[in-house]
């Protein structure tokens, strides 16, 4: 296979994985239209180191660890799972404060640096994403590969997230969102706090 059709094709299936809503979509577009863009920008920075990292370690073989020390891979999904119930519950509570300017992000983040903390733990939460990598590196990399593929995969991985991301970030800390965002904060922090409750506790407890 033509390593450039092959660079080609797994940023092709990346890209779409990313552009289903997920906790890293969540948590960017909630630190987003709830704080700043720049807090947004850094979880999306966050965000895209951890799926970097998760990629590096499928490609040296952290996945077929998973599958053989299945309690490390429960113990990872458990935290995680843990870890998004935490942000849900934090963004409900602070949606029954009354505040003209929402700002829940100021509690859950105390500054900005945090709120790559907070991206970079969404991202590991979800440890199925070292196995998803490991099956799209077995199905898409060519045999024989040079070390350099392995380098362009992972820059691949980290620049495709921090776009997607980016441009969330962008879309959700704009003027009309923010107006709008405003209006129904009560409302929409709750929707969010109860999805990230949601998958916090699929994760956590799920058997797959």
């Amino acid at each position: 296979m033509n390593l450039f059709l092959a660079l080609g094709s797994l940023f092709t299936i990346w890209w779409l994985v990313l552009m289903i809503p997920g906790p890293n979509f969540v948590v960017v577009s909630q630190l987003a239209i709830s704080d700043s863009r720049k807090s947004g920008v850094l979880s999306t920075l966050g965000v895209s180191t951890g799926a970097a990292t998760w990629a590096t370690g499928s490609l040296i073989g952290l996945s077929a660890v998973f599958g053989y020390a299945s309690w490390i891979y429960d113990s990872i999904k458990f935290l995680g799972g843990l870890y998004l119930i935490y942000l849900g519950f934090r963004v409900i509570l602070t949606s029954f404060q009354e505040m003209k300017i929402p700002k829940y992000t100021n509690k859950l983040v105390e500054n900005q640096p945090n709120s790559y903390r907070c991206g970079l733990f969404a991202s590991f939460s979800n440890p199925k994403t070292a196995t998803f990598f490991g099956s799209l590196f077995v199905m898409s990399f060519p045999s024989g590969a040079p070390a350099w593929f392995y380098l362009v995969t992972i820059i691949m991985v980290f620049l495709a997230s921090t776009i997607w991301y980016s441009l969330v970030a962008y879309l959700f800390s704009t003027t009309q969102f923010q107006s709008r965002y405003d209006r129904f904060r009560k409302t929409l922090d709750k929707l969010t706090g109860s999805v990230l409750v949601i998958l916090g506790i699929r994760l956590a407890f799920s058997r797959s």
